[in-house]
């Protein structure tokens, strides 16, 4: 197996975004917040749950930091999840990593359009993409 197998299923948010806005990882509930996000693209999510058995607890962008100072300890994606992905040759361990379209609202619910987040109360995320990489050494 080569160093990483990527399944980009879509283009993901650039990651120098969040490089900007956070600076911890926070634990998530794959069950809890990943799962119902399905919904929004069921075959999207049927292919992930038939692919992968994917551990309950990941990580997600904790948001942290003075360009979102209302968000304080919210997560975000992506989310990193240890999972076995179920390949036509054996199952292989491997990272889960769910990429989210991510839109920022202000108090009245407007979408925040732009650079300046910092007026953001609220988030709403929907699936985007999956990326696969090699687990995370201990």
């Amino acid at each position: 197996m080569t160093k990483g197998i990527i399944l980009a299923l879509s283009m993901a948010i650039p990651l120098v975004f969040f490089n900007s806005i956070a600076h911890a990882e926070g634990s998530v509930s794959y069950s809890e917040l990943i799962v119902p996000m399905f919904k929004q693209r069921p075959i999207f999510g049927e292919f992930i749950q038939r692919s992968f058995t994917v551990t309950d607890t990941g990580w997600g962008i904790r948001i942290n930091s003075p360009t979102l100072p209302h968000m304080r300890g919210a997560r975000m994606g992506p989310y990193r999840f240890q999972a076995t992905w179920h390949s036509p040759k054996g199952d292989v361990p491997v990272m889960l990593i769910v990429d989210t379209k991510i839109q920022f609202f202000d108090s009245h619910h407007h979408e925040i359009v732009g650079s300046d987040l910092r007026k953001t109360t609220s988030i709403t995320e929907t699936l985007d993409s999956i990326e696969i990489e090699p687990p995370r050494a201990p």
